[in-house]
């Protein structure tokens, strides 16, 4: 990853993907840094609204809380999934059925399909708060990159 090469606004899922899959923690975590963090999570967050299978989420009326963190700062992003649609606010909501959160590169890795969330709920880089058999079918509700 080079921290020059990196406009989030620009960035497709499958650059992104590639980027990570590639890269140190180390190297992800200054690259987002030096593109600015609430900047990058903005992106993936709307791609994940953009990626949104409905099909995959028939039934469900839920909002996931994520809670991103970066060297001490928080970064909350509610989901709110109900009647086929897919809608990101930031910020905390009131009351969701599942709380995730995790660091930036650990989600950056998740996101970018070079980590899984079983793997980092075990090493406790991913906490789940709330319904936790809920949480692991979030990430099915989108189109991953490939």
């Amino acid at each position: 990853m080079s921290d020059a090469q990196v406009d989030p606004s620009n960035i497709t899922p499958e650059q992104f993907a590639e980027m990570v899959r590639g890269a140190s923690d180390e190297e992800i975590g200054s690259t987002i840094r030096a593109a600015g963090s609430e900047a990058v999570l903005d992106r993936i967050f709307e791609g994940m609204e953009q990626r949104f299978l409905p099909e995959k989420a028939q039934g469900v009326d839920a909002v996931v809380q994520f809670v991103i963190t970066d060297e001490g700062t928080e970064h909350p992003y509610a989901l709110k999934v109900s009647d086929g649609t897919c809608d990101v606010s930031k910020g905390k909501a009131d009351s969701p059925k599942t709380t995730i959160t995790t660091d930036v590169v650990s989600f950056a890795k998740l996101i970018g399909g070079a980590a899984q969330g079983p793997q980092l709920f075990m090493t406790g880089k991913l906490k789940v708060a709330g319904d936790l058999m809920f949480s692991q079918r979030v990430m099915l509700f989108f189109d991953r990159p490939s």
